[in-house]
């Protein structure tokens, strides 16, 4: 049933502008690669610096400076997220069936599930952590969670071409 309902998204994606687009012109490709890169790094940047104070490294920083560079890491996200779905448009095949790829929507989602719940349970309470104070042990959590769900992400991206159906 599910290779059934994949094998219908496949044939949708592979239609679409987008996969049209990467698979013919010459340096679509490579060009969405480096976008995805940059917005890999732009992510990891920001919010792997968090998630390291949130677990009480460099606890000097102030959380709510370091939180002021958020917005730069949701740039990268959305940037990855645009990429990333025209690289599935392109080889719909190569992702859909993939373990690698599966993998890798798990850890998304571990990442999504875990900034939500860090959001409505413990971001309030670190405003008025002072700089030299350890973050609550909730805070030490999430940031752990998050930055192995990124790295795990990562892998598992990376891991794509080597499981490739």
């Amino acid at each position: 049933m599910l290779d059934e309902v994949l094998k219908s998204v496949e044939i949708y994606l592979r239609h679409t502008p987008q996969g049209e687009f990467l698979r013919e012109a010459r340096w679509g490709w490579p060009i969405f690669e480096s976008l995805h890169f940059l917005g890999m790094s732009l992510l990891l940047g920001t919010v792997g610096v968090f998630d390291l104070r949130l677990m009480g490294f460099a606890n000097r920083i102030p959380i709510a400076a370091l939180h002021r560079l958020i917005p730069i890491g949701i740039s990268g996200f959305l940037l990855n997220v645009v990429t990333g779905i025209s690289f599935l448009s392109a080889t719909p095949d190569q992702y859909l069936f993939n373990l690698a790829f599966r993998w890798k929507v798990t850890f998304l989602a571990i990442a999504g599930l875990n900034v939500m719940i860090f959001y409505a349970r413990t971001f309030r309470r670190l405003l008025d952590v002072e700089p030299g104070t350890p973050p609550p042990i909730a805070a030490r959590v999430a940031g752990a969670v998050s930055l192995l769900a990124w790295i795990g992400v990562m892998s598992a991206g990376r891991l794509l071409t080597f499981y490739r159906p």
